[in-house]
């Protein structure tokens, strides 16, 4: 999906260069014209009268190069001049100015950019062109922060510089050249960025992208999060699976636009938990087949299984869809057909209360109808119509943001507040127990830091993560690895709040003060529990996630 479906800010870029060309063989033409008709009417000027100069063509030469400086002799008390070195006289001095118009230009913009390169930090650095990269920036700068783009289309390293990803958004950078070097990479600044996107198009150039930014990255305490597209959901869970038991301190999230996408559209029409209803997903390709495996994942781990079903566009046309459908879903690689599809179930089922998901993209007009937004709504009788632009959504750096390790990170942090509420406390006793759409952002953080930890405590037991096989049985940590586990997220959490300026005291959050700010030997059973619970809950964390723990390793043939 992130293929260049309309490149425009490398096409925007190749006209900016382009005409900068054209400008610079302009001034050449007109300084190389200026030269003959300088040349010309010297020769027929200088046999004149009360005009004391030499005239052999060395002399010619040198009293029309004085032109572009204005302080040829000969013409210092002249008059009645032929055309051509009239016209000449004119010529040459303007190509001076504009030569040093553009000198200067590049001068400033050289200064300017290095000024701010060294300044930038906390900016999202995205590696590729196209529609996915335009989007991308511009839910960057909505945000009001800065996006630099290195563009791998354009051949050579440029340095940091403007680009015309937007028009007239200066907080749009660009930086020219392969993003799998080093150098490239450095240039954009990604080590102080706050994430970075790999979203080339070729999902082996995209693997290739982070052997460099491990690179680039290597040594910080607090690198950057990297977000990884694959177009392969089966290639996306096995880089993930490696991801979890990596020992790198750079943490790449792999996300797979299709994945994404259909992830997104069950979760606003998915009948809930405890609502009779039934699913119909119609159509075929890549994003129909994510959609199908996802509400299938979905019905198969339900509390209360949901009845589903896919169809081909055909036989959706034929279908008498069943009396308890409450969600139908169409997607197709042809928007236009998607929409007939749709239409045609909206007619089928306009007396009841049933969604009608189309899938569709930017690319299209009807993925304009819902450019901004995830879903464009429509009703027929009582049934209602939804379109569903996926490329829009999917590359927007707020959804990437939602990946695995927030969705963890989400999870432990509700969890948590289960766990505290059972325990008999409130949001007044514990701060921290608040929903997840209102904790605080240093909060939230301290949730993803937990999430990002899950590579170490897997590693610590021997432990690997592989693409969920439902023929395996339950994983689950015993006793003694929990115990393990807990305490050393109990000290990793010391130092992460250390580290943020927390110390030992009663609970303050405005003042940065914990009781639970001591070693483990000190702390209370019920503080334990706490962390206890929070490194039981990660198996089912990542079978939510399309993934299984082992033991040792895919091949000792001891699943679990």
């Amino acid at each position: 999906m992130s293929e260049p479906i309309g490149p425009r800010a490398s096409s925007a870029r190749r006209r900016s260069t382009e005409t900068e060309a054209l400008v610079r063989l302009g001034v050449g033409v007109i300084a190389l014209a200026a030269i003959v008709l300088g040349i010309v009417g010297f020769e027929r000027f200088l046999p004149a009268p009360g005009i004391e100069a030499g005239q052999g063509w060395t002399d010619i030469l040198y009293y029309t190069l004085q032109l572009f400086l204005l302080d040829s002799a000969p013409l210092q008390q002249a008059s009645n001049l032929p055309v051509e070195l009239d016209v000449a006289r004119f010529l040459a001095p303007s190509t001076t100015f504009l030569a040093v118009w553009l000198t200067a230009k590049a001068v400033y913009d050289s200064t300017y950019n290095a000024v701010r390169a060294r300044r930038l930090r906390d900016h999202t650095v995205v590696c590729g062109s196209g529609t996915a990269a335009l989007l991308l920036a511009r839910t960057v700068t909505e945000e009001g922060r800065t996006c630099v783009v290195v563009d791998g289309s354009t051949p050579g390293a440029g340095g940091l510089r403007h680009t015309d990803t937007t028009k007239a958004d200066a907080r749009v950078l660009g930086v020219d050249g392969d993003p799998r070097d080093v150098d490239v990479l450095r240039e954009a600044r990604v080590h102080r960025a706050r994430e970075i996107v790999v979203i080339t198009g070729d999902s082996t150039q995209n693997a290739d992208v982070t052997v460099g930014l491990r690179s680039a990255l290597a040594g910080l305490e607090e690198p950057p999060r990297c977000f990884l597209e694959m177009t392969s959901s089966a290639l996306g869970a096995a880089l993930t699976a490696h991801e979890l038991t990596s020992d790198s301190r750079v943490r790449v999230e792999v996300f797979v636009p299709t994945t994404r996408a259909a992830r997104r559209m069950l979760d606003v029409h998915l009948p809930s938990p405890g609502h009779e209803g039934s699913v119909l997903v119609a159509g075929s390709g890549a994003q129909f087949d994510a959609v199908v495996h996802e509400v299938g994942r979905r019905g198969d781990h339900a509390d209360d299984p949901i009845s589903w079903a896919a169809v081909t566009p055909a036989d959706a046309a034929h279908l008498e869809p069943p009396a308890d459908l409450a969600v139908a879903v169409v997607c197709l690689d042809d928007d236009l057909m998607a929409v007939q599809v749709g239409l045609r179930l909206m007619r089928t089922v306009r007396d009841r209360s049933v969604d009608v998901v189309v899938a569709v993209s930017s690319s299209t007009a009807l993925g304009g109808a819902v450019t901004g937004s995830d879903f464009a709504v429509s009703s027929v009788g009582r049934a209602r119509f939804h379109l569903f632009n996926t490329t829009d959504y999917v590359y927007s750096v707020t959804a990437l943001r939602e990946g695995l390790y927030s969705d963890m990170a989400r999870a432990a942090h509700d969890a948590y507040v289960r766990n505290a509420r059972s325990r008999g406390e409130t949001m007044d006793d514990n701060p921290s127990t608040v929903p997840w759409e209102q904790l605080p952002e240093d909060l939230r953080q301290a949730n993803l830091a937990q999430a990002f930890s899950v590579s170490d405590k897997l590693r610590a037991l021997g432990c690997a993560v592989i693409p969920l096989d439902e023929t395996d049985g339950w994983f689950e940590f015993d006793e003694e690895e929990i115990d393990q586990l807990a305490r050393n997220e109990h000290e990793r959490w010391v130092r992460e709040r250390q580290r943020r300026g927390w110390r030992q005291g009663a609970r303050d959050d405005a003042a940065l003060t914990h009781p639970d700010l001591v070693g483990w030997d000190r702390l209370t059973e019920k503080a334990r529990q706490k962390d206890r619970d929070a490194v039981a809950a990660i198996p089912q964390q990542l079978r939510q996630a399309g993934l299984q723990i082992i033991r040792g390793g895919p091949g000792d043939g001891r699943h679990q």
